[in-house]
């Protein structure tokens, strides 16, 4: 059996661990129609060894749950350097645990961005200079294949600390449990929310440069910080030290789209592995909720999982500032235990329009609004009167709305 079967449990999630693990090369990955990343096999060169199936979310019956939360500790973390936290998407943590683990001796993958192709894709760093590229978080599907190859190929003679969503560390998490070598690695993964189709980036982007009338942009922020942490959901663009383009708090059609969850990954909206911690050794994520509304700079939520992970977090405390906190004031604002409902014919006509090179991303988004219900319009309206309101204002509405 291979990757190609039928017999599946789950849809797909593209973490494209098959084709890195097929000892014949006969697995390949590129975009499908709706802009996800999907394997092909080459039959002339598979052999069936069924190397690929065994790491497979697809057709895992059996995929390990978290027990209740309610009594453990999770940590609201920052780094203690100011410049760090504004530079990165949160509190700077995973930024500093990169640094540490090689210092370490780890190579450590994570996730850059090409600004000439626009697409994010896994990278390995032997250097603290190269992990730089790892920081701020990239809200779409990462292209892992060449990385996690370079893993599959030394995991016998290396040690790495991998950056991941949850979907590809559980894929790598198996692979290494297989070679007899998972102590010998640090698996991070992330609070996860989902993966849009890359067609919505593409569209967006391709907008962003008439919008900007630029070619080439030298840094894409996916969530920057301009308007400050935990409020907004802010793209920006950066040429020749100049910021480009700031997206509006209001009207951003990148983020609109991925939080209608229309057109997510087919996996995502029932994905387990966002729901389970039994596969990672530290977990990251914002520390969304009331816990830390009044702070504008930016918190990491930190789940520390193993024994491995508590060494590593342990090694960082000189670097950061940290408090315990009860996951009760954590996860009602994560997805982390949801399922998503899927609208399928809405969905089919989302695609049809973002496989359309004609159609811009404000029709996609009327076919949407229009498909809303009275209490999902209430609800955007309200919020899109919230934003226009200055920080401070919005965070006392926020408390309000907590003690609601």
């Amino acid at each position: 059996m291979n990757i190609a079967d039928s017999n599946t449990l789950h849809d797909c999630t593209s973490c494209q661990m098959c084709a890195a693990v097929c000892p014949t090369g006969a697995i390949s990955i590129a975009l499908d129609a709706d802009g996800f990343y999907r394997p092909t096999v080459d039959a002339a060169k598979c052999v069936d060894c069924s190397l690929c199936t065994s790491v497979c979310y697809k057709y895992d019956g059996n995929v390990l749950v978290s027990g209740s939360l309610d009594n453990e500790t999770i940590y609201g973390a920052k780094a203690l350097d100011s410049e760090l936290v504004e530079a990165t998407t949160s509190g700077g943590i995973a930024d500093v645990l990169a640094r540490c683990l090689i210092k370490q001796g780890y190579k450590c993958i994570g996730v850059c961005y090409d600004t000439e192709h626009a697409v994010a894709y896994h990278a390995v760093a032997s250097t603290e200079r190269e992990t730089v590229g790892f920081r701020g978080s990239k809200y779409i599907q990462s292209y892992t294949f060449e990385a996690f190859k370079q893993l599959v190929a030394n995991c016998k003679k290396e040690k790495y600390a991998i950056f991941g969503l949850p979907c590809q560390v559980y894929a790598i998490h198996r692979y290494l449990e297989k070679r007899r070598c998972r102590d010998n690695h640090i698996l991070i993964d992330l609070y996860c929310h989902g993966t849009p189709s890359m067609h919505i980036w593409r569209k967006y982007n391709n907008e962003m440069r008439l919008a900007t009338r630029q070619l080439h942009f030298d840094a894409v922020n996916f969530r920057s910080k301009v308007k400050g942490w935990g409020n907004f959901y802010v793209v920006e663009v950066v040429v020749d030290g100049v910021k480009v383009f700031i997206s509006s708090k209001k009207k951003d059609e990148f983020y609109t789209l991925f939080f209608s969850d229309v057109a997510l990954n087919g996996s995502c909206y029932d994905c387990k592995l966002r729901s389970t911690l039994r596969y990672t050794d530290i977990r990251l994520g914002d520390f969304w909720g009331k816990t830390y509304v009044d702070d504008h700079k930016g918190v990491s939520a930190v789940s520390v999982v193993t024994d491995r992970g508590r060494a590593l977090f342990g090694a960082i405390k000189d670097e950061i500032m940290c408090a315990k906190h009860s996951y009760k004031d954590f996860l009602p604002y994560q997805s982390y235990g949801k399922v998503y409902q899927r609208n399928d014919k809405l969905r089919d006509i989302v695609f049809s329009q973002l496989r359309d090179e004609k159609t811009e991303l404000k029709e996609v988004i009327k076919t949407i609004y229009q498909n809303q219900s009275m209490k999902q319009r209430m609800r955007r309206h309200i919020k899109n009167i919230v934003n226009l309101l200055p920080i401070g204002i919005i965070a006392c509405i926020k408390k309000l709305y907590y003690k609601l």
